[in-house]
């Protein structure tokens, strides 16, 4: 949001807000998830991902979700639908 906006306190208000959410679940990575997030960021050099990217698919995929917001279309080359405005 920051680098989006380049403004600190709407992110930081972004944050506050995800982080109170009862209907956002925050998915967290443990050492196998952290591996094969590894593995994926290896394996796809045919897509830009970043590391971050690549957990963010992995995750994703463990817990069957289709849809993920970003600015970024190279998750469609995962097969994600993308999804870049509310």
């Amino acid at each position: 949001m920051r680098a989006r906006t380049r403004n600190h306190k709407l992110s930081v208000q972004l944050g506050t807000d995800i982080l109170a959410s009862k209907t956002i679940v925050l998915l967290k990575i443990d050492d196998d998830g952290l591996q094969n997030s590894w593995d994926l960021y290896k394996q796809r050099s045919d897509v830009p991902l970043s590391f971050t990217d690549s957990t963010i698919a992995f995750l994703a995929r463990k817990h069957f979700i289709s849809d993920i917001f970003s600015y970024d279309g190279h998750f469609g080359a995962l097969s994600f639908h993308v999804l870049d405005r509310l």
